[in-house]
């Protein structure tokens, strides 16, 4: 019998060792009385290696994008986004069904909205049209290919965005990967967005998780956001510690895998 490298998805990877030792030793609380402290270090690690304020643990990816669109918009807005990102086509609807905004997705060359078609989109005050609420951009960029896009690409759709009054969300799920590609430092990747959401189990090899950074006022609200859909999780610290594991000891792992796929 012959072992089998499954190369489907980096979401098939399993805990290292070291991640099961930490998970059986995490000092663990109550995390919907924010009484957990592993999830609170995770957090405030994510929130200072994202350069934002505030971080709130989250179950999977897709709920982090569905409270960071939520929790920044009002129901009847829109959000503008790419045609093949992953909010669009691989989240059940859930920002349309749960937070009740309209997609305007915008056809891109590479996966990534520019300026231009930032500026086009933005829709003007008219009472029979909803309102900008939001644009997302998705970095790096799954159905494009992995294909990443640079912090001065961001920050060009993010000035434009702002001159609006519109926040921008970023999908960062592969967020490092973008980093360790370009050289980068992943805060200046985040440094002209709002909010960010980035996965733990998506190339850091942890076993569940991802987590959503921004201003204590938006995190605040996606909390509550969170515990409205069932989210709020009890003694979370067993699977954060695996989240810190990754982000103490992964990111620079991230280079060996570019390598690797390439040869």
């Amino acid at each position: 019998m012959h072992d089998i490298v499954d190369l489907r998805s980096d979401t098939l990877t399993l805990p290292t060792p070291e991640m099961r030792d930490a998970m059986a030793r995490a000092e663990v609380g109550d995390d919907v009385w924010e009484e957990d402290p592993t999830v609170k270090r995770l957090e405030a690690m994510a929130a200072e290696r994202t350069g934002k304020d505030a971080g709130l643990f989250v179950a999977s990816g897709t709920q982090g994008n569905l409270l960071s669109v939520w929790s920044q918009t009002q129901p009847g807005s829109e959000v503008v986004l790419d045609l093949d990102c992953h909010i669009f086509n691989n989240e059940v609807a859930g920002a349309s069904v749960i937070g009740g905004v309209q997609m305007r997705a915008v056809k891109t060359a590479r996966g990534f909205l520019s300026p231009d078609q930032v500026r086009e989109s933005l829709r003007p005050a008219n009472i029979h049209i909803p309102p900008t609420g939001l644009v997302c951009i998705e970095n790096t960029h799954n159905r494009h290919g992995g294909t990443c896009c640079t912090p001065e690409e961001i920050a060009a759709v993010a000035a434009v965005a702002h001159g609006a009054g519109v926040p921008v969300h970023l999908d960062g799920a592969r967020l490092f990967n973008a980093a360790v590609a370009l050289r980068r430092d992943a805060r200046d990747f985040t440094r002209d967005v709002d909010t960010v959401t980035f996965c733990l189990s998506k190339g850091l090899g942890a076993p569940v998780g991802s987590v959503i950074c921004g201003r204590p006022e938006v995190v605040t609200r996606a909390r509550r956001l969170r515990k409205m859909l069932g989210g709020g999780m009890r003694q979370a610290g067993i699977i954060a510690a695996a989240g810190i594991v990754a982000l103490e000891r992964m990111v620079g792992r991230l280079a060996d895998d570019h390598v690797n796929a390439r040869t």
